[in-house]
């Protein structure tokens, strides 16, 4: 029986061994075949590489007399590397168009070619230690480097410029970040509205650092914004809350040329209008309640400190179906804030006015009492590991703990309700703008309604 086990094992083993020659084999036959079709004489960089290495080991009589005429190849300095990059650029935008990839994935496939053999013979070693370092000055690896952030499977672009069609276009400047709409080629086919935002290599200067990032921990020089929104990305969809944008990594080209493009955050651009602009009986609404409220409650454990009315879009259907959409999640993680109810203004003190936090809610209900007390603290960690440091995990875990003891105080409270109990006079008499966010905005919009009959009312009187 013991044998018979073995001799399973070891040909699985050998099936597993062919299945993997298999596929590397055919990696390698996709690769030849793309750069035998866009470069079929191995294209403008070898044709000047090869003629340097005639000239210098001449072979035929012709190689001789071209390296009497011409001299011995000179060194690729000034003038003459900058046209041979010139020559690099052109060979990788045929493989890019022959593959219909991005010419950033082209220097990919160049720097493999090389490596396997299919391009480089016959050239000086010098000149191949050249080729080698314009590639790796034009790999997408350099842009992580300049970033200092890490390769995953999240950072890797889910969207270059093969998906973009219709260019981006700049729609504003925020405090530290630069903001561009364009139209991408979703994962399944069909047309989207996106928002790209440019990661920032430089560091900010003490009056450009955000007042929340600095009251919640958030490092100056190493802010890490794109892990900490696709960190509110994961939670989000660990706890079942649809309640911020499905952000991705991109490689968008923002008018710098093809080489050169940004690597930044890509999101579906949200739907409705800011929560600014929705009026107090939208607000109201049972679903659009629910919703906010768990859009809140991502917020206490995920430490976002900046959930403004200008930070969330509301939409509401045809159909009547709520759906909040949190935009800008990266002030949040900080290693600072462990209360999960730290986030709130202080209009006494200076500093704490620029937060836009609340107390946590006075009532939940039973689809977010479960989604909290179903996660771990195992959960949060596996989730978070590789997007944050241990100190901004571990702020995390005691954020979480907050939130859990929190709701089950509230269940013994007898304040957990149904889900469709969320309209209700009694729920909703439990909300205020300190501990409610859409308390907090309904109060504005009331504001509002009540002072814009009489700004209405003026141009009546003057007809009259």
């Amino acid at each position: 029986m013991l044998a018979q086990e073995l001799r399973q094992e070891k040909a699985e083993e050998a099936e597993k061994a062919a299945q993997a020659s298999q596929a590397k084999q055919a990696r390698r036959d996709a690769l030849e075949q793309l750069v035998h079709a866009a470069l079929p004489d191995g294209g403008q960089t070898m044709k000047r590489l090869k003629a340097r290495a005639a000239r210098k080991h001449p072979a035929t009589l012709a190689d001789r007399l071209n390296a009497v005429r011409n001299g011995a190849p000179k060194p690729m300095e000034g003038e003459r590397k900058t046209a041979f990059e010139a020559l690099v650029r052109a060979d990788l935008l045929d493989i890019a168009d022959a593959g219909e990839i991005d010419p950033l994935v082209a220097v990919d496939k160049m720097a493999e070619a090389l490596e396997a053999g299919m391009l480089g013979k016959g050239i000086l070693e010098s000149d191949r230690q050249l080729l080698e370092e314009v590639l790796d000055g034009l790999s997408i690896d350099r842009l992580y480097t300049q970033l200092n952030l890490k390769m995953t499977d999240d950072t890797m672009p889910a969207f270059t410029n093969a998906q973009v069609l219709e260019a981006p276009t700049f729609l504003g400047e925020g405090k530290i970040s630069k903001v561009y709409a364009l139209k991408i080629q979703n994962t399944d086919g069909s047309p989207m509205d996106a928002v790209f935002k440019p990661l920032e290599y430089e560091v900010p200067g003490l009056d450009e650092w955000s007042v929340v990032a600095r009251l919640t921990g958030i490092s100056r020089e190493e802010p890490q914004t794109a892990m900490r929104n696709l960190a509110t990305v994961a939670y989000a969809k660990t706890l079942g809350f649809h309640v911020v944008t499905d952000t991705r990594v991109a490689l968008i080209d923002i008018g710098y040329g093809p080489f050169e493009p940004a690597l930044g955050l890509i999101m579906e651009r949200a739907k409705g209008k800011p929560a600014e602009e929705i009026d107090a009986e939208v607000l109201v609404q049972a679903k659009v309640c629910a919703e906010i409220t768990k859009l809140q409650l991502l917020d206490h454990l995920t430490g976002e400190g900046d959930r403004h009315d200008k930070n969330y879009f509301i939409d509401v259907g045809s159909d009547g179906r709520a759906q909040v959409m949190g935009i800008d999640n990266d002030q949040c993680f900080g290693a600072a804030l462990t209360d999960p109810a730290g986030a709130q203004p202080d209009l006494a003190h200076p500093l704490r006015q620029a937060l836009h936090g609340t107390a946590l809610p006075p009532v939940v209900d039973t689809e977010m009492e479960l989604a909290i007390l179903m996660l771990t603290e195992e959960h949060i960690t596996s989730m978070l590991e590789e997007k944050l440091n241990d100190a901004e995990i571990a702020a995390a875990i005691q954020r979480y703990q907050g939130v859990k003891q929190h709701v089950i105080q509230l269940r013994q409270d007898g304040l957990v309700i149904e889900p469709h109990e969320w309209g209700q006079a009694h729920v909703q008499e439990r909300l205020t703008p300190e501990n409610s966010y859409m308390a907090r905005e309904l109060e504005v919009a009331k504001a509002f309604e009540t002072t814009a009959p009489e700004h209405d009312a003026a141009p009546e009187n003057d007809n009259r």
